[in-house]
């Protein structure tokens, strides 16, 4: 489905736009970090901790094949600091594990129940990658939306801009 040169791409495209997030939130005060704003999860802070919460449990299915107990609205990281911390590390693992996976690694299929579909479906680690930055992608350009209405300018989204990665 998707090659190891993919996966370290964006988990380098995906550092870099945390790491820009994460510069915007710090130049923020706690009361725009915090403060219900009518978004999907209600603010910038608890946006961000489901990011952190599922790519956390998409990271453990890779993992371990096995799909933890799960709740969207679960809070990880009560603080923004903690938050900040968790997500520089995770974003950073997440680069060093792109960066040394083989593709016959990537290529095995799991076999996983799912309720909703009430089937047994047959998916290789690597589409859950592909979700994993695929909801990274949604759930920042909330983000990003919210910082356009506070006249704050995001700057660039775009792959090739990316300082992270070497072209």
């Amino acid at each position: 489905m998707i090659t190891a040169k993919y996966l370290e791409t964006m988990a380098s495209y995906n550092r870099w736009q945390n790491s820009n997030l994460i510069a915007i939130c710090d130049q923020l005060t706690a009361q725009e970090i915090y403060v219900e704003r009518g978004m999907f999860f209600g603010s910038i802070f608890k946006t961000l901790n489901h990011i952190q919460n599922v790519d956390q449990t998409i990271h453990t299915l890779i993992h371990t094949k096995s799909l933890p107990a799960f709740d969207p609205k679960f809070i990880l990281y009560p603080g923004y600091d903690e938050l900040k911390i968790a997500r520089v590390e995770f974003d950073s693992r997440l680069l060093s594990e792109s960066q040394e996976c083989s593709q016959d690694w990537l290529d095995e299929v799991f076999e996983l129940w799912s309720e909703r579909l009430n089937r047994n479906r047959k998916i290789p680690r690597s589409f859950y990658y592909l979700q994993m930055f695929n909801h990274q992608t949604h759930h920042r350009s909330q983000i990003t939306s919210e910082f356009h209405k506070m006249d704050i300018d995001y700057g660039s989204t775009d792959l090739p801009f990316n300082p992270y990665y070497d072209f």
